[in-house]
């Protein structure tokens, strides 16, 4: 039977709702172990309606009164802001009263109504749920009841389809922090799409989701290495780590005779972080292992009869780098791992494409246009693993059992933009200077108009859509400079020759 393994840390915090607000809910971050465990990751309490119910205290509140739709809207929004290793897995509820964690109480089988409404919203609001993954889509959730009265705590597993059905579903606290082993990737986005849409003003928005399942497919078929190396994807993750260190110190001990007398000294006393198991890039958040995506080469993802050579009145060019950060178990096998890693790269571009398109004022452009578009970049913040919330806990460095989610803030936003939003979304409070805002640079000028052909500027039927400065402005001005310059000369002489008549 499948368990869902929780933190001390996680039931202080359902306590904690459960006495400052006597009825509280809101979502569960978890992440799969194995096929048998999962592990609750964060909870996160839902504050939308803090405002409207802040002088109704007295008004006991029960699961019919949850919003579907605020619970919804968080439910989307922390999954933008997971790792590709962790996911939201479902919904809880703290209360005092004690018919909360009653199975054969009226407010549990309101439960069941209310998961069904939120997976339906879910579904009609957001095109992209359920291909966030690169695997099959999620379709069990887990349902968490905790009543204070009697410090009793429930777990359900929620089957979506035919209005929804609950399972049994074991749960354990567990007293030691959960360890993370942080992974790391890079990936270049240098790609060119045709644009099929023959009309004269195409959907900027449809043309996204194109790149979107383009780039699926590619990472579908690529190969993640580990430490530039192919790993076995049915070994976990603990077992390879075995065998590098102890591949590692072999490779130490046959090092040339000419550092033997130094190799035989320092043997024993090798620390682990010392070993070329984790990327050079050491610090304070411990070892790191780095992966790398291999695309393969785009013609071998058709069989040869399906290649054709065809015209298009435009194209979608990609440029740019993706940088991924996720957190795995120890237990997690060498296919999962990659398989987050995949994950974390989609749904990172997936993201940046809902917020640049949430702030379009018109979706549609002309073909005939150089339309330059810069999407968000991504930034990261921690989350102690002693669920604490306060602004102090989170720094720029991280231990073992911290992990990172990550926000993304557009050219010129502030990092408060961050902060605001991991209190509504996570109910963390964080300190600005706490956002890591160095793991991807913006991109220059430079870059972008360089990478257009001489023909696009001697065009005068184009036009360069751009929140970057233009060419064709400055030659403008200067022009219009030598136009006032010659008039006033001329004016001059006119002046002159009638001063002299």
């Amino acid at each position: 039977m499948h368990t869902v393994l929780l933190s001390k840390a996680d039931e202080v915090y359902l306590e904690k709702c459960a006495q400052e607000h006597s009825f509280s809910y809101g979502i569960i971050v978890g992440h799969q172990a194995d096929l048998t465990k999962s592990i609750v990751v964060h909870l996160a309490r839902n504050n939308e309606e803090d405002a409207d119910l802040e002088d109704l205290t007295d008004i006991c509140l029960t699961t019919s009164d949850i919003n579907a739709q605020a619970l919804a809207t968080q439910w989307l929004s922390a999954s933008k802001m997971c790792p590709g290793s962790f996911d939201v897995i479902g919904i809880f509820i703290a209360s005092a009263r004690p018919e909360a964690a009653n199975e054969q109480s009226d407010e549990f089988k309101n439960a069941k109504t209310l998961f069904s409404d939120v997976y339906n919203l879910l579904l009609q609001s957001n095109s992209s749920f359920g291909v966030y993954t690169t695997d099959m889509a999620q379709t069990d959730y887990v349902f968490l009841a905790y009543s204070l009265a009697d410090k009793r705590v429930i777990c359900k597993n929620y089957t979506y389809g035919n209005g929804g059905t609950f399972s049994k579903l074991d749960h354990r606290f567990v007293e030691k922090p959960f360890d993370w082993i942080q992974i790391e990737c890079n990936y270049d986005l240098d790609d060119v799409i045709p644009i099929v849409d023959a009309a004269r003003r195409i959907n900027i928005e449809e043309q996204f989701q194109n790149i979107i399942m383009t780039i699926r497919k590619y990472l579908i078929a690529s190969e993640v290495f580990l430490q530039n190396e192919v790993v076995e994807d049915t070994i976990d993750l603990q077992t390879y780590i075995k065998k590098k260190k102890l591949t590692d110190l072999d490779k130490l001990k046959t090092s040339p005779s000419s550092n033997s007398a130094t190799s035989a000294t320092n043997t024993t006393a090798v620390p682990a972080a010392a070993l070329p198991l984790i990327s050079s890039k050491e610090d304070s958040n411990g070892n790191v292992i780095r992966a790398s995506i291999v695309m393969p080469v785009k013609c071998q993802l058709n069989s040869p009869a399906n290649i054709k050579i065809n015209e298009f009145n435009g194209t979608l060019r990609m440029s740019g780098m993706i940088f991924s950060r996720i957190y795995c178990n120890s237990r997690n096998t060498i296919a999962d791992v990659k398989r987050f890693v995949r994950d974390d790269v989609l749904r990172s571009l997936i993201t940046r494409i809902q917020v640049y398109c949430d702030g379009l004022t018109d979706p549609h452009v002309s073909n005939e246009a150089v339309y330059i578009s810069e999407p968000p970049r991504r930034v990261f913040f921690s989350i102690p693993a002693d669920g604490a919330n306060s602004s102090s806990s989170s720094s720029p460095t991280a231990s073992n059992h911290s992990i990172q989610f990550s926000e993304y803030l557009f050219r010129g936003e502030a990092p408060t933009v961050a902060v605001a939003q991991a209190k509504q979304v996570l109910d963390v409070e964080l300190d600005p200077e706490a956002i890591i805002l160095d793991a991807e640079g913006l991109p220059e000028d430079g870059n972008f108009t360089n990478s257009q052909p001489d023909t696009d500027h001697s065009d005068e039927t184009r036009s360069m859509k751009s929140s970057m400065p233009k060419r064709e402005l400055s030659r403008s001005l200067y022009m219009v400079g030598i136009a006032v310059a010659l008039l006033v000369l001329l004016a001059s002489v006119a002046l002159h020759y009638a001063m002299a008549g």
